[in-house]
């Protein structure tokens, strides 16, 4: 059995391939055309995928960690337990020009390997309408009962956030992670909402705990 990583809105896999442990497989999410933007196709992608893998642990960074909750409160017999890195989920108050504007510094730094980065920009390229409205729809996501569902299962969760994070911040993952009644970590680094392009190895102990 493998446990099963979902990566964030418009990030590939591969980003976060070099710090999955060895037990941890990442599942690449469909592209912005494939999905139209709609989050409900990526919880019916996810269904499949929980659905052939069998009861699994599950982690997410930021969307992946929404669609995680979802999903264990959709089907709770399928999902061993949660690890939600920064986890979006309650409703977020960084203007997406600010992330974008974000990104693009990022990207001028080198914080993203040249081919990564280019394949994330050609999928928002090439469908940029469907691209914004999932950012919108994930941007304003209150998933308060879904937690509550996935609390009364008795799924195990570990919720992380981190200090330097401007986009999901530790008052919004401590909030999502008391209505999990998960355990909480905040961890004190750089990089803000990507701190584990600079911490493969702090993200690997996470995925590990």
């Amino acid at each position: 059995m493998s446990a099963l990583f979902l990566p964030g809105w418009g990030a590939p896999v591969a980003l976060y391939e070099p710090a999955l442990p060895g037990d941890w497989r990442g599942l690449e999410p469909p592209s912005f055309a494939a999905s139209g933007g709609s989050l409900a196709a990526y919880r019916r992608w996810l269904g499949l995928e929980l659905f052939r893998a069998g009861r699994s642990p599950l982690a997410g960074h930021s969307m992946g960690a929404a669609l995680a909750i979802l999903a264990a409160a959709e089907s709770p017999e399928l999902v061993e337990r949660l690890v939600l890195v920064a986890p979006a989920g309650v409703p977020l108050q960084k203007p997406i020009s600010a992330s974008l504007f974000e990104f693009l510094g990022q990207c001028a730094r080198g914080t993203y390997p040249r081919v990564i980065a280019a394949r994330a920009f050609a999928a928002v390229a090439r469908a940029p309408r469907a691209a914004l409205a999932l950012a919108n729809e994930v941007r304003g996501l209150d998933l308060s009962r879904e937690c509550a569902r996935v609390r009364a299962a008795g799924i195990p969760a570990l919720v992380v956030g981190c200090s330097s994070d401007t986009l999901v911040t530790g008052a919004h993952a401590r909030e999502l992670a008391c209505a999990l009644g998960a355990e909480y970590s905040e961890l004190s680094l750089a990089g803000g909402h990507m701190w584990m392009l600079h911490a493969h190895d702090q993200l690997a102990r996470v995925l590990s705990r």
